[in-house]
């Protein structure tokens, strides 16, 4: 099984090659140096979330994209689209609402 790190750092690297661009580059671009880029893009270490986030904006995909596997995106598509909704503007009640809304509808599945 592959740990975080791993998976993030395959995620880079086909985003990388997806759009044709190398460490220097993509550091460029982002604004990060040269060598953490490069302990990301082979699993040394994992962005901070600022950088997670600048990642993501780079290439036009949510965060969750880089930190998980293709296997688990196909299975949950619909917490894509519940994640994409809450943002940082939500308050906090209207997110327990939505954990609640969720938490009733696994329970009345049972």
């Amino acid at each position: 099984m592959e740990g975080i790190n791993e998976i993030f750092a395959n995620n880079l690297n086909s985003l990388m090659k997806k759009h044709g661009e190398n460490l220097s580059e993509l550091s460029d671009r982002i604004g990060v140096a040269y060598s953490t880029v490069s302990d990301w893009q082979h699993g040394k270490k994992m962005p901070r979330s600022g950088s997670l986030q600048k990642l993501a904006d780079h290439y036009n995909v949510n965060i969750s994209y880089l930190t998980s596997t293709h296997e688990d995106r196909k299975l949950n598509p619909a917490a894509e689209v519940i994640a994409a909704h809450i943002d940082d503007d939500t308050p906090e009640s209207e997110r327990e609402q939505i954990i609640n809304f969720i938490e009733n509808l696994k329970k009345a599945r049972k």
